[in-house]
């Protein structure tokens, strides 16, 4: 009786082996699956910070190229008045005009590109790796 009761529990303890591991796949796709929709949701709002702040820096550009053009006419004027000769005050301020122009969108360039990154995942993702590997 004792090998039929031993025969009886074993088939109890290998349905329980796969029921935990079943459970425990089901637990790694719902893992899996939460963390594409915090990705995705994560890069939905960074597009949309994205597509916002290239929409003012259009609308900001298009309304400062008016006032530069006319600015950059006041200062050549000005050097001209100081008597330097127009080919030499034009090249001036095209010179002051390209730097400042080149550091302006340099920046502009760096600082989106930061911030497009998805850092929330990556954080999560890696928290949830160290979870599943024991790692601390």
């Amino acid at each position: 009786m004792t090998s039929a009761s031993g025969d009886s529990r074993h088939p109890r303890a290998r349905k329980g082996i796969i029921e935990v591991a079943r459970s425990a796949w089901d637990d790694l796709g719902d893992l899996i699956h939460a963390e594409l929709a915090l990705l995705r949701a994560e890069i939905s709002e960074k597009l949309t910070l994205a597509a916002w702040s290239a929409s003012l820096i259009g609308t900001g550009v298009v309304l400062l190229l008016a006032t530069l053009v006319l600015l950059l006419q006041a200062a050549i004027g000005a050097l001209v008045a100081l008597g330097l000769s127009w080919v030499a005050a034009v090249l001036i301020v095209a010179a002051i005009a390209s730097l400042i122009g080149g550091s302006l969108v340099w920046t502009g360039i760096n600082n989106l590109a930061r911030r497009l990154t998805p850092t929330k995942t990556i954080a999560q993702i890696q928290k949830d790796a160290r979870t599943l590997t024991g790692a601390k």
